[in-house]
């Protein structure tokens, strides 16, 4: 019983770190050095606008609207 619990939470972990790349995947397709790429990527995407996260600019609104787009 200890065994097939051990393997269940191993595959639970698997899985959680294959969301957490898609996710880090996705932010790193959507930042941009420049306002300019960054409105060309938006207009790609479909959304509107650009927003700025630390020192870059990323396409839609906001973050949770861009990780929508980009998975699309």
């Amino acid at each position: 019983m200890r065994i097939i619990r051990n393997f269940l939470f191993f595959i639970f972990l698997f899985f959680l770190s294959l969301n957490f790349n898609n996710y880090s995947l996705a932010h790193m397709k959507g930042t941009f050095i420049s306002k300019d790429e960054a409105e060309k990527r938006s207009l790609e995407l479909g959304c509107e606008g650009i927003h700025k996260n630390h020192d870059k600019w990323m396409p839609c609104k906001n973050e949770k609207e861009l990780h929508i787009y980009l998975r699309k």
